[in-house]
């Protein structure tokens, strides 16, 4: 019988079976310590409510051009410039890359230059069908007291270069047992903000009374590392420190600037003084001297009266008129503040005159409620602070206080009381038939404030015209003032709608119905007007 092939394996020694045991076990054993203790790290879920609190201090948005807001409000402010009614149609992102909220950054620059002034009243139209806003003013229906804004801001963010400039520089040392290096990197981008000023009425952008500026936003950052070994470890390490300007912020400061610009331009005061730059800077000289030169005569005559007046020079009434009293005080205002003393009204006097700080007027005893944006946007100033007045009126035109038009010509009326009052103005054509020009429906508030001069029409562009198509000397406009309310106590008959004929009034029925009014002291004045031929040479 064959011998059996099978035979029992003689058993392993018992010490290598434990050792190999031992090491299968050993990393399971290492994979859950480590589970242990990553899970011991966790912090406990019942602590998120305090870890979502911020722990930074909150503080307020401010630009590099905050102080040069507040330094407009004064300005406008010392300039008498108030109740300038404006509106924005947006300043959308051009470029699709820079999505920030610059019609709410518009409106917080206004508000900061217009706190104490009043200088201009921003009227929030918003078209979006799906504002909560839009649908309760659709629902509600115009009001009386709504204002018409005579001017828009429109604009964009119109440029953005990204990686204009991008630098790196870098250096390293390497020794046997250590190495070191570093590196600095600077990337700069540039970004732009246009704003134009537009009339409401005709949609008509106003030439020059725009912005356009750029700012550098920069991107940088420093880093280091270094290296080496201890006999036969080897250890690394490295720091970094990145600093990145925000596009959104640089362009709250292009908001801010050109806003500071533009509306300065629009108001016409010294807007470079609240930007740190000097009065002697040409490019500021060459826009003082525009302004100079648009301005009509009489009210570069007006404007020099008013700050003789306000800085203790000239006495007089505000008038207009070149007289004596006036060249004497512009004489000795510029023998005092180094000028030539010829007394002529000249740019000189004028970019001296608005350059001139502490030219303040007093604060109205009531502020009114329409704009009286128009005109060439001079400084209003009291003839006589502190003093109380006699009431007057003073009649102007855009020609001068004695008048003579082309037929086809249009008329301005400027009206000017010398203290707080009620204001009525009538214009008789050719015809006969008589008018109420002011208050309108674009001028509803009928009260004035001392050495305010109102427009009739309003603004740059007029919402309506006082068209001359006759020649002769039959059309006149004849203002009456109290310091009483005593339009409400007219006959019915003149209580009709505005810039229509009133049928069967005369101008000189107008002024006897004022006159019959019981303790009304109306004080009157009228301007008889000239109307020659379209082809009149000697004019």
């Amino acid at each position: 019988m064959p011998k059996n092939r099978l035979s029992r394996r003689a058993p392993a020694p018992r010490g290598r079976t434990r050792r190999a045991g031992w090491l299968a076990a050993c990393p399971v054993a290492w994979l859950m310590g480590a589970c242990l203790t990553l899970a011991g790290c966790m912090s406990n879920p019942e602590v998120a409510p305090t870890v979502v609190q911020a722990k930074t201090p909150t503080s307020k948005t401010i630009s590099s051009f905050t102080s040069s807001l507040q330094c407009m409000d004064t300005l406008l402010w010392q300039h008498g410039k108030r109740d300038i009614y404006i509106m924005t149609s947006g300043i959308p992102d051009a470029t699709g890359k820079v999505a920030a909220g610059t019609k709410e950054m518009l409106i917080t620059a206004i508000s900061r230059m217009s706190a104490r002034s009043n200088a201009f009243r921003f009227v929030d139209f918003e078209p979006n069908p799906t504002s909560d806003v839009t649908a309760l003013s659709a629902l509600i229906g115009v009001q009386p007291g709504f204002i018409v804004p005579s001017y828009y801001i429109r604009g964009a963010i119109t440029q953005l270069d990204e990686n204009v400039l991008s630098e790196l520089q870098g250096g390293s040392i390497s020794l046997p047992f250590l190495d070191i290096g570093a590196s600095r990197d600077q990337i700069v981008s540039v970004v732009s903000v246009d704003l134009n000023v537009g009339e409401v009425v005709t949609r008509q952008i106003l030439p020059g009374m725009s912005a356009s500026n750029s700012i550098a936003v920069v991107r940088s950052g420093i880093s280091g590392d270094a290296g080496g070994r201890i006999d036969k470890a080897g250890f690394a390490f490295n720091v970094a420190f990145n600093k990145s300007e925000g596009f959104h912020q640089a362009v709250r400061t292009l908001v801010d600037l050109s806003t500071v610009e533009t509306l300065g331009k629009l108001a016409r005061v010294p807007y470079w003084q609240c930007l740190g730059l000097d009065q002697t800077n040409p490019t500021f000289q060459a826009q003082a001297r525009e302004w100079f030169d648009t301005t009509p005569p009489d009210e570069q005559i007006r404007f020099a009266q008013q700050v003789l007046s306000g800085t203790r020079y000239y006495e007089g009434p505000i008038t207009g008129i070149y007289d004596a009293a006036t060249k004497d005080a512009a004489a000795r205002y510029q023998a005092d503040n180094d000028l030539v003393p010829t007394g002529r009204i000249d740019f000189d006097l004028y970019y001296s005159m608005l350059g001139k700080p502490g030219v303040i007027l007093n604060a109205p005893g009531r502020t009114p409620t329409i704009a009286n944006a128009g005109g060439t946007g001079i400084p209003l100033i009291p003839t006589d602070p502190g003093a109380v007045r006699k009431l007057d009126i003073f009649l102007n035109t855009d020609r001068g206080p004695v008048p003579k038009f082309k037929v086809g010509e249009t008329l301005v009326v400027k009206a000017q009381s010398t203290a707080d009052a009620f204001l009525y103005c009538y214009y008789q054509d050719s015809d006969g038939k008589v008018a109420r020009v002011f208050p309108n429906r674009f001028q509803p508030d009928a009260f004035v404030t001392a050495s305010q001069q109102i427009e009739i029409p309003p603004g740059y562009e007029k919402p309506f015209n006082i068209r001359l198509d006759n020649v002769g000397e039959s059309e006149a406009v004849a203002c009456f003032a109290s310091a009483r309310e005593v339009g409400l106590s007219l006959p019915d008959a003149m209580k009709l709608e505005d810039l229509r004929p009133m049928p069967q009034i005369t101008l000189q029925g107008v002024a006897q119905a004022f006159e019959a009014i019981p303790g009304g002291d109306v004080r009157s004045k009228r301007l008889n007007l000239r109307v020659l031929p379209a082809n009149t040479v000697d004019f």
